[in-house]
């Protein structure tokens, strides 16, 4: 029972602030929540420093159904990382729109457990018990503004498209177990490469599973509810939204496709190249378009899905170790990048009257110029330019691309990065190149918490881009000394 606890005391210590959080804020007067995202911040940093101490630590808890190995430990400081900057951008913006409950901080931390566990997980039956818990977390908080039409269709379209997901993928696990008579990861992978299991029915399974994923990372023709779930939620929730689910799919997605369908690649790679460059041209040319900037990131959050789709493929042509990395390492960088790019948008929404649209930026560079100077780096990452975070990340994954023998498949993915940079430059072009008589109308409210978050994500993406060392090697590590694979 200890070694079992010892797995999860990350997770106990956000559970058990969860719980704290939701037992005092009744009893707090509406002025006195201010603060209580510290609560949140300070659970997850001790989570963090318990995850850093169990670094070494290479076991299976609860039965086999979770694995504490350093694939487990890269996510959870990802997670972690995430959920603490989502906590620091958030509470003014709550505040502002009278919304400042302890419920949301509670939420968030518990949507980041099940995060935590889905990708610890190695029974599948433990993996859907995280995925719930991240995707219901994640209906309440799309909906935050209960006042607010937009937000309450955000919920309603996230939570009916999250439960047609969920359904794909619980009947490709239940196929799964039908056919090999097991729940554990390994377990069915070993059976599966025993050749005894049904062909015809291990495709259906697999096709539903790529379903069911598709639509929980926003992958094409899947991808419907991602553009009105941002645009509709709170702009902190969309950050989050944009960025903990797609992570945390991934994570899966790397396990599910290695340990279990690994000898089975050939069953599913010509199909998810096909969702692959379909995602990035829907993605790319569709966020082209789009005249409000948290459409616009929706779409190109679409587009680097694509991206990462390419690495799946490379990791079923045989090239597991490199391509997985890669993918570990584009996860952290369009983390911080989304987060930094949608933190500006908080910023700018708590301090002038600003309706999201890209036209109400014209100008921006001479009225909030640190805010600008911000805003330009995290889109000149997204677009791939060196030494951003994104470059390092965009090259080192093409290069898995290419030496998994798919040249010619990283070139398609390079040439929807190019068009990316349009819709990126153009953001920069309306901030500082176009003349304007408008100005936005200034409401200040200083945050230190929202400061201290942009900041975080700032620093992250310039050293990810100029020293992506310790996280690459991270990364590889975590592959090469993941339990299972």
């Amino acid at each position: 029972m200890q070694h079992d606890l010892l797995a999860i005391i990350p997770e106990l210590m956000l559970i058990a602030t969860a719980v704290v959080i939701l037992l005092v804020d009744p009893l707090l007067p509406p002025n006195g929540r201010h603060g209580l995202s510290y609560l949140g911040v300070f659970a997850c940093l001790m989570a963090a420093l318990s995850t850093y101490f169990l670094r070494n630590e290479e076991f299976t808890a609860f039965n086999n159904s979770i694995a504490l190995d350093r694939f487990a430990i890269y996510f959870k400081v990802l997670f972690l990382v995430i959920a603490i900057i989502i906590l620091l951008i958030s509470e003014k913006h709550l505040d502002l729109h009278r919304r400042l409950l302890g419920d949301y901080y509670a939420l968030v931390l518990l949507a980041t457990v099940g995060m935590i566990i889905m990708a610890e997980a190695i029974d599948i039956m433990t993996f859907f018990v995280g995925l719930e818990l991240m995707a219901l977390a994640s209906y309440i908080l799309a909906g935050f503004f209960r006042y607010e039409e937009l937000s309450v269709e955000a919920s309603i379209k996230y939570f009916l498209t999250g439960a047609f997901a969920s359904g794909f993928i619980l009947f490709g696990m239940v196929l799964l177990y039908g056919l090999t008579g097991a729940t554990n990861y390994q377990e069915i992978g070993d059976t599966i490469a025993g050749g005894s299991v049904s062909g015809s029915v291990l495709v259906v399974a697999i096709m539903l599973l790529i379903v069911g994923f598709g639509f929980k990372v926003g992958a094409v023709p899947f991808h419907n509810w991602a553009p009105d779930v941002l645009q509709g939620s709170p702009t902190p929730v969309a950050a989050f939204l944009a960025v903990g689910p797609k992570v945390a799919g991934f994570a899966a997605i790397v396990k599910f496709f290695t340990i279990m369908l690994g000898s089975e690649s050939a069953k599913w790679t010509g199909l998810i190249i096909v969702v692959a460059i379909v995602t990035m041209l829907v993605g790319s040319t569709m966020a082209l378009v789009q005249r409000d900037l948290k459409r616009m990131l929706a779409y190109s959050s679409i587009a680097h899905v694509g991206y990462l789709l390419l690495a799946v493929v490379a990791m079923g042509e045989g090239n597991t170790t490199f391509s997985s990395s890669a993918i570990l390492f584009y996860l952290a960088a369009y983390s911080m990048m989304n987060l930094g790019a949608f933190g500006v948008l908080v910023y700018l929404a708590n301090n002038c009257r600003y309706d999201y649209s890209l036209d109400g930026i014209l100008g921006l560079g001479r009225q909030y110029r640190m805010a600008s100077v911000i805003m330009t780096l995290f889109m000149l990452s997204l677009a791939g330019i060196p030494p951003t975070a994104g470059f390092f990340a965009k090259f080192y994954l093409f290069a898995a691309v290419v030496d998994a023998g798919l040249a010619w498949l990283a070139i398609v993915g390079v040439l929807f990065s190019v068009i990316s940079a349009y819709y990126y430059l153009r953001v920069i072009v309306y901030m500082y190149m176009r003349d304007t008589d408008v100005t936005l109308e200034r409401t200040p409210h200083r945050s230190f918490d929202l400061n201290l978050g942009l900041a975080l994500a700032t620093v992250a993406v310039v050293l990810l881009g100029i020293l992506p060392s310790p996280v690459l090697n991270a990364a590889q590590d975590a592959i090469l000394r993941a339990i299972g694979f």
